[in-house]
């Protein structure tokens, strides 16, 4: 067992596994594959959620800014830890039914905001021309929303950048290719510029869609590098800028990303051979702030981010 979750850990951190909520779906996968093999070692129920929370952080640790997965593991040990479980088998019980109303909720809740994200773009459709979006790194609620608006025969465009240095951006390229949707891939660096109105009416981008890693409760999202200045461009062009997600990413009782570090990988990923005397930061996220955000696509509806906080306190009170 800890070899393969071992090679899970590395599969995540190493962005082999994409999108928080693939992630979020592949350590529920572990710990229900392997709560057998952990009840068999444990003795009593603290044993068992001792082992269970060592397996969770492990994997939950593998990128430590993607809040579904921290949350998800917290109200698995909530549900643990209630007085009426006694043992081990109470233990199983409460894994298998806590695990499957995870799974439910995260698949409920990506119907629903894929079809909110669909029923914004249909909106927004462009009777003279195409509807051009604007997107970065790989999102699988994003690319979804784009294949179904895509199905509904709303004619979209849309452009990506390769996402340095481990270029997940090919991956959201060539599956909105894979299905037909036209797709043009820039460089990082174009982004901001290809944004604005500068770029000629070519590229006239109408809607920045992007996903999120996490969000905090002032309506503010951590993501992959480079949202920062495609949402700040688009702001100063009055371009409007949505951000695609479960409600489920919230930071819990973070307010602000003011206090917490960013990633920092290693320099490897950049330049393996880089000379002495050349310090190279690699930053793996970015904050949008929630003043470059026009709005949440979320299960809940498309909300404003001043709006976040009562809505998240309504329907997910822990995250408070």
């Amino acid at each position: 067992m800890n070899r393969e979750i071992n090679d899970i850990f590395e599969e995540i951190q190493t962005f082999r596994i994409q999108g928080a909520t693939n992630i979020a779906r592949t350590i529920i996968g572990a710990l229900i594959k392997y709560s057998d093999e952990i009840a068999e070692q444990s003795l009593n129920k603290e044993d068992f959620i001792r082992n269970i929370k060592n397996i969770a952080k492990k994997l939950a640790i593998a990128q430590s800014v993607e809040s579904m997965a921290q949350n998800i593991i917290g109200f698995i040990i909530f549900e643990l830890q209630d007085p009426a479980i006694k043992n081990v088998g109470d233990c199983k019980k409460i894994m298998e039914r806590i695990t499957n109303d995870l799974i439910v909720t995260i698949e409920e809740n990506e119907e629903k905001f894929i079809e909110n994200g669909t029923k914004l773009i249909e909106s927004m459709e462009k009777k003279t021309r195409s509807l051009n979006i604007f997107t970065h790194c790989y999102s699988s609620g994003v690319r979804s929303v784009l294949e179904k608006s895509d199905n509904k025969n709303i004619d979209l465009k849309v452009f990506n950048i390769e996402t340095r240095p481990v270029l997940q951006g090919r991956i959201t390229a060539k599956r909105l290719a894979d299905v037909g949707i036209s797709v043009t891939m820039c460089l990082d660096s174009a982004a901001t510029f290809i944004i604005s109105k500068k770029s000629g009416r070519d590229l006239d981008i109408d809607l920045v869609l992007l996903g999120a890693d996490s969000i905090s409760l002032d309506g503010s999202v951590m993501n992959k590098t480079g949202g920062y200045g495609m949402s700040l461009s688009a702001f100063h062009e009055k371009i409007p800028v949505y951000i695609v997600t479960s409600l489920l990413k919230t930071k819990k009782g973070v307010n602000n990303f003011t206090e917490i570090p960013i990633e920092k990988r290693s320099f490897k990923e950049i330049w393996p051979e880089a000379p002495i005397g050349v310090n190279i930061m690699n930053l793996a996220y970015d904050i949008i702030p929630s003043e470059f955000i026009t709005g949440f696509v979320s299960e809940f509806g498309i909300l404003k981010p001043e709006e976040l906080k009562d809505v998240i306190k309504k329907n997910y009170p822990r995250l408070i």
